[in-house]
């Protein structure tokens, strides 16, 4: 989203860019899909604030499912030099792709954070 803004500093040429609630772009996310649904944000984040994670990609949305009544999951997949995500909400999960190293350090900083949000999580 771009926004008019006067000579303002950290401006471009009076335009300023602001970042929207549902997308994550920028810094260490990749890829050309910046759409997130809210608990896949909540943990993109923890996950970006992370020192040891180097890159994030963002996965498709699957939309429709049974309904959680409220709950938020997160299972969390060792790969070689990476962690699959898979973050479920009410009605809805995404895959992260986390690319880290130590893997396991990002592994168990994820997992607090995200426990510490309120997310159930498995593996």
């Amino acid at each position: 989203m771009v926004q008019k803004r006067g000579n303002e500093e950290g401006s471009i040429s009076g335009v300023k860019i602001m970042a929207r609630k549902n997308a994550r772009a920028g810094g260490k996310f990749t890829g050309s899909h910046t759409t997130v649904i809210p608990a896949a944000g909540t943990i993109a984040d923890i996950a970006e604030s992370c020192s040891a994670v180097t890159k994030i990609g963002l996965g498709f949305i699957k939309a429709g499912l049974p309904s959680l009544k409220g709950q938020r999951r997160l299972k969390i997949q060792v790969a070689e030099g990476s962690l699959l995500l898979t973050v479920r909400d009410n009605i809805s999960q995404q895959e992260l792709r986390v690319y880290a190293s130590p893997v396991e350090v990002a592994k168990h900083a994820i997992a607090v954070g995200a426990e510490g949000a309120g997310f159930r999580v498995v593996g």
